[in-house]
């Protein structure tokens, strides 16, 4: 690949085009986010913040994790550009998905049959800090998620097939049948299982979610039969495509699980806090980063292999420019205005403002981060498109084990805010190293013009930290009042300084 310098007048076609493509997923994470927050509100409601939620938590947290590492994450990676080969070709693409889904019934029942007999010693490895009733909670509450691991490989499986086939309706409504399954789960079931309903409703709900795949399924002609082919070629692609899908997709729910399971030592209540207010600080970053670095991440391979050096900055620099103006407003509403947040979405029924104050502490570690967060993922992606997935590999491992380490030594001190604190310094840390190794392995340098623009975003949003101020100062004591003006200030003045971007992204929606 011959070496060439951005050129920063390349900077607005790819804006243009991330945006095209992305606000996509954004206007479908706008519909289906609501109901994971009403679905939050409705445990938070019932529960609380309380040790039982920290039991359930923890129990969820394992069998996802699994799932996640080994399959949701992973599976589309490395089946897409497989199954894609044989697309034209009704009968061997159902094959071939047969032989996956049989694949993955067969490994992940074996899974599932170990964790069960096994549970026990799991659960003191995954909750070492709980005792008595409460492990033995954990463990009942465990076992009866353990289905989640084979019915989420399986559904990963239909959604790869299906977006082959350039279908994401049904995977992605897949989850709002999950989250409502849940809410109902526990509304309903609430008074005769107690904590239990809602590990019922992540189960059924699994199964509902593998039943609405079925008749588009059908519709693309993608039918099931008993094929166990392991002699077919598409293994061949996926052995050798699998690793580093894996090791891509691993590094967030490691360092997510590790956090929680060293905050099993915090008292009770602080565990639960950290996933209420992870939440919600993942929601900006649904909404704004996940868009960005799913379409920088089929650009930069097709770039990659059009051996097109500058096409590839050009777009690297948009990248971080549309994480900026996104991620730094963004950042400004949930440190300011996080207790607010808290509030309105969680604080009724078993949910008091002792819960929002706990709360509040992590969504603020957490949100410090959100930043380098985002960027670090994205890079994880530039990477990836480079078709480099051992160096962010590498820089992941790493992060693991200093999260752990950081998070323990914080948490000492600082409770939950310290491991939510953790996890921010470990995105800064991972973007840090992966900007620095890209531009040792590309020759990789800011535009001046993206440089300019990120500059400006970062001082915009001092300046408006320093208004957001003065607004609470003038509304002390009407805390919506304050809120809905924060809110007001921080979208007027970040589509005044940068209306371009925010014009393109407005245009896009009203078509």
């Amino acid at each position: 690949m011959k070496e060439r310098v951005s050129d920063p007048d390349s900077l607005k076609n790819p804006v243009a085009d991330i945006i095209k493509k992305g606000s996509v997923i954004t206007l479908i994470t706008l519909i289906s986010r609501p109901l994971g927050y009403i679905r939050e509100a409705v445990q938070a409601y019932l529960f609380g913040a309380t040790i039982l939620v920290d039991a359930f938590v923890v129990a969820f947290n394992f069998p996802e994790l699994i799932q996640t590492l080994f399959f949701s994450g992973a599976t589309s990676a490395f089946l897409i550009p497989v199954c894609t080969k044989y697309i034209k070709d009704n009968d061997e693409f159902s094959q071939i998905y047969s032989i996956f889904i049989n694949i993955a019934l067969i490994v992940t029942l074996s899974v599932s049959v170990f964790l069960f007999l096994f549970s026990d010693f799991i659960i003191n490895i995954i909750a070492p800090g709980f005792t008595g009733d409460v492990k033995k909670v954990t463990n009942k509450l465990f076992l009866i998620m353990i289905p989640v691991i084979t019915l989420h490989a399986v559904l990963s499986v239909m959604k790869a097939f299906l977006n082959a086939k350039e279908h994401f309706a049904a995977p992605e409504l897949s989850g709002i049948i999950w989250n409502i399954t849940f809410i109902l789960s526990g509304i309903f079931l609430n008074n005769k299982f107690g904590i239990y309903s809602l590990a019922i409703g992540v189960s059924v709900g699994s199964i509902f979610q593998l039943m609405l795949q079925y008749p588009y399924l059908r519709t693309y002609n993608i039918r099931y039969n008993i094929n166990f082919n392991l002699k077919h070629p598409a293994l061949s692609d996926v052995k050798r495509l699998f690793a580093g899908a894996f090791i891509a997709t691993s590094i967030v729910p490691i360092n997510s699980f590790i956090g929680r399971m060293i905050g099993s030592y915090l008292p009770h209540g602080e565990v639960a806090s950290l996933a209420y207010a992870f939440r919600i600080f993942i929601l900006p970053f649904s909404l704004f980063a996940v868009p960005v670095y799913t379409v920088i991440f089929s650009k930069i391979s097709k770039l990659y292999h059009d051996q097109d050096l500058k096409g590839i900055f050009s777009h690297i620099d948009s990248t971080i420019v549309l994480l900026s103006i996104t991620m730094i407003p963004s950042t400004i509403i949930v440190c300011t205005n996080g207790e607010t947040i808290i509030r309105i979405l969680y604080e009724r029924g078993a949910f008091g403002i002792d819960e929002t104050v706990m709360t509040n502490r992590a969504l603020f570690g957490y949100g410090l981060g959100l930043v380098f967060y985002a960027l670090s993922l994205s890079f994880v992606r530039i990477f990836n498109g480079l078709h480099d997935t051992k160096t962010p590999a590498l820089v992941g491992l790493s992060t693991i084990f200093i999260n752990a380490f950081l998070s323990y030594l914080l948490m000492q001190r600082l409770n939950n805010f310290g491991i939510a604190v953790s996890t921010s310094l470990c995105s800064l840390y991972n973007f840090s190293m992966l900007y620095i190794m890209l531009k040792k392995k590309i020759k990789y340098t800011l535009s001046a013009k993206a440089m300019r623009e990120i500059t400006k975003s970062v001082i915009i949003g001092v300046i408006t930290v320093l208004i957001i101020f003065i607004i609470n100062k003038i509304t002390y004591g009407h805390m919506y009042i304050g809120f809905v003006i924060n809110m007001a200030a921080v979208i007027i003045v970040f589509s005044i300084c940068f209306k371009e971007y925010y014009i393109a992204l407005i245009k896009r929606f009203a078509r």
